[in-house]
């Protein structure tokens, strides 16, 4: 029985995560922020405690571990809040997986690495020009885990917009909110712009697990998954709002930068199985409309 330690166990990424692996049979060991956190119903078999800030608490993390699956990280605060997070805390876990002979390490990143984008096509081997600190503090992340590569086998998993029981940080997670609100008006923009920059969290935890079986080349890469068969975001809109029931107005305005779709050809090839971008909308409705 595999033994693999989430981070963020109790975020609802680290909850599908954890949820998944239990159910494949693995034994997860979940870290929280704080043992004062309540711990009640979440998918692990043992609680650690870890604050990614604090580098004393990574010694909480002790025995042997087949994988970590690093979820946790911050993404709004002040910019040295978020590179001591989600930057140095990443540096702080692979040091731990160091000492501790860990074989691989699956981190979970962002598609905020890309930055502002300058390509409507974005894949594994895009330029990243950073505009943000938390585009930047994603970044380092990654950096810290590729310089490690040698002696620990790692991959990120660069996400878009995470959407089921609870969605939140992302343009149509703000929509969403609105719709449900029946806010007089909700504004949005590129109604004909063929859109994938979305995943159910489920479908992220189902390619965790067949990461964890995956014998990968010693090399770091960090790969964006999105969803297959884009669709307008005119239509998303409207499927949001039949099933919100929203009265209000959609006033679609001019876009204050090009958007983008991602291309998940080299997550395919690991193993990945993406659901169209039409199942994830509607999966998400009834996650968050029930």
């Amino acid at each position: 029985m595999t033994r693999i330690l989430v981070t963020g166990i109790n975020s609802p990424l680290g909850q599908a995560v954890g949820r998944k692996l239990q159910a494949k049979g693995h034994t997860v060991i979940g870290t929280v922020r704080s043992s004062k956190i309540n711990t009640q119903g979440l998918p692990a078999n043992e609680i650690v405690a870890l604050d990614l800030e604090n580098e004393a608490t990574f010694t909480n993390i002790i025995g042997s571990f087949d994988s970590f699956v690093h979820v946790a990280g911050m993404s709004t605060g002040s910019a040295s809040d978020m590179m001591k997070i989600t930057g140095l805390g990443t540096h702080y876990l692979i040091s731990r997986a160091k000492e501790l002979s860990l074989p691989r390490f699956i981190h979970i990143s962002s598609m905020a690495v890309y930055g502002i984008g300058t390509e409507q096509l974005i894949g594994e081997n895009s330029p990243i020009p950073h505009g943000h600190a938390y585009h930047a503090a994603r970044w380092a992340a990654e950096c810290y885990l590729k310089s490690e590569r040698a002696q620990v086998a790692a991959i990120s998993i660069r996400l878009p917009a995470i959407v089921g029981t609870s969605a939140h940080n992302h343009f149509l997670s703000n929509v969403l909110e609105k719709m449900i609100s029946q806010d007089a008006v909700v504004t949005v923009a590129n109604p004909d712009f063929a859109f994938n920059n979305i995943v159910h969290h489920d479908v992220v935890a189902e390619f965790v697990n067949t990461l964890l079986h995956k014998n990968w080349a010693p090399e770091y890469r960090a790969i964006p998954i999105g969803s297959t068969d884009p669709i307008a975001l005119r239509d998303v809109i409207d499927v949001m709002a039949q099933a919100t029931k929203y009265k209000g107005q959609i006033k679609w305005v001019e876009p204050e930068k090009t958007p983008f779709k991602i291309d998940s050809t080299s997550a395919i090839e690991l193993g990945y199985e993406p659901i169209t971008t039409l199942e994830t909308i509607n999966r998400w409705m009834l996650d968050a409309i029930s």
